[in-house]
């Protein structure tokens, strides 16, 4: 608490049994309230952050269980790459691959970096971590305990390409970097980790459970005049108290909306409306998230700009089917941007992706001959002059399951040949 000069009338403190007068003329400032602790409000209803494991513990827990089950089968489709392949064994040194076979391992050199801290070397048989003195305890103790790796341990100072080179001497070994000048494979690899098992299923339920509520909270919680990097914070915060690494914010006010269709925060107010969106990242796996908010009604043209891209996201979802090819979903998706005269507006953002173990595993293009399989998990991001419609779903034959479903928050029925697809609406303040 601070005391400073102004114009209040002479008052007291009371301390406890002790009594401070304050003299004529001062103030008494509270510093102890802080924004970003008072907008971190609007909790889940169960924390999600990941538990440590214990490093004692005999590893026999379900929980520990169904991860090992999930490693076994990424071992199982790499055993069948190699096999339909004829290499001998597979050297991994991706954060995202190194994600994808440990089942979830933190394991990047950086938040953001595309370099794993380790090494993996898989081949028909075992599986092993190849790592130095500095990070081998916290690896087996935090990231991959009981997930049956062998240690390749080496001293910090020496080059862990020479661990693999003797691991893979005279062997055909691919890779997903192109180490040791062996094959670069990354595109094959990418096919095997884009369908996801039930194991990662429930994961990305989680984590889309957890993005839209703290994207949601958000949007609920700034103030009129706020920039837009202060709003990023304020998400960035409630991501990272719940174990979500943000991968990727975007707070984009006003004039800027209709500017720019992927902007970036800056040091501008929102006045009246916001689009808030945020990819992140928990146990390797991405999903993305974008919700819209405005201070006071909604002027028409906007309204009507979102109903229109909310169309167009449900018409992307309903035929995302597996069997359907890209090109067959795109097709449909353009005629509802014909039949409202906004024939052009697809070529002027990218309108949708595969994500998984990237927040970008493959760009859906317009005219892509790739079919949709069952498991994938795609990210449909239509964008319409100043508005955007987002949600991560996953697919598989029985239809679509929104990840990032709204949860407190004003919804907007679409109909889509004659089924009912609730997509978000506008929050107003």
């Amino acid at each position: 608490m601070l005391i400073k000069g102004g114009d209040a009338v002479s008052t007291e403190i009371r301390l406890g049994e002790l009594t401070i007068p304050i003299p004529e003329g001062f103030d008494i400032v509270d510093d102890s309230w802080d924004r970003v602790l008072h907008t971190a409000g609007d909790l889940p209803s169960t924390d999600t952050l990941p538990a440590l494991t214990d490093p004692a513990a005999d590893h026999g827990d379900d929980a520990l269980a169904d991860r090992r089950a999930d490693v076994e089968e990424k071992h199982r489709r790499v055993v069948q790459f190699l096999d339909e392949t004829g290499y001998e064994a597979l050297v991994l040194g991706r954060a995202d691959s190194v994600a994808w076979f440990t089942s979830g391992g933190d394991l990047g050199q950086g938040l953001a970096s595309d370099p794993s801290s380790v090494l993996l070397y898989v081949n028909r048989h075992c599986r092993a971590v190849i790592t130095d003195n500095v990070q081998s305890a916290r690896v087996f103790e935090e990231e991959v305990p009981g997930l049956g790796f062998q240690l390749k341990e080496r001293i910090w100072y020496d080059n862990p390409e020479q661990v693999a080179s003797e691991l893979g001497h005279n062997k055909r070994v691919a890779t997903d970097n192109g180490l040791n000048q062996w094959p670069n494979e990354m595109d094959r690899l990418r096919a095997l980790r884009v369908s996801l098992t039930k194991f990662e299923r429930q994961r990305f339920r989680e984590l889309g459970r957890t993005l839209a509520v703290a994207v949601e909270a958000t949007c609920r919680n700034f103030h009129p005049g706020e920039h837009e990097a202060h709003v990023a914070g304020h998400l960035a915060h409630r991501l990272i108290r719940e174990g979500v690494v943000p991968v990727d914010l975007r707070v984009a006010s006003d004039d800027r909306l209709a500017r720019y269709r992927q902007p970036t925060f800056k040091a501008a107010p929102i006045r009246k409306h916001a689009i808030i969106a945020a990819t992140g990242r928990r146990y390797g796996l991405c999903a993305s998230v974008t919700r819209i908010v405005s201070f006071g009604p909604i002027d028409s043209a906007f309204r009507a700009a979102h109903s229109l891209a909310a169309m167009v996201e449900a018409t992307y979802i309903y035929f995302s089917r597996p069997g359907e090819t890209v090109s067959g979903v795109y097709r449909r998706a353009r005629r509802i941007y014909e039949k409202y005269n906004h024939g052009h507006e697809w070529t002027l953002d990218y309108q949708g992706f595969l994500t998984g173990y990237s927040p970008r595993e493959k760009m859906l293009l317009p005219e892509s001959p790739c079919v949709l399989g069952p498991n994938l998990a795609i990210c449909w991001s239509p964008s319409v002059g100043p508005v955007r419609c987002e949600d991560t779903v996953v697919i598989d034959e029985r239809g679509f399951e929104v990840v990032t479903a709204a949860q407190r928050w004003p919804m907007l029925d679409v109909m889509v040949k004659g089924f009912v697809i609730p997509r978000p609406s506008i929050l107003e303040r």
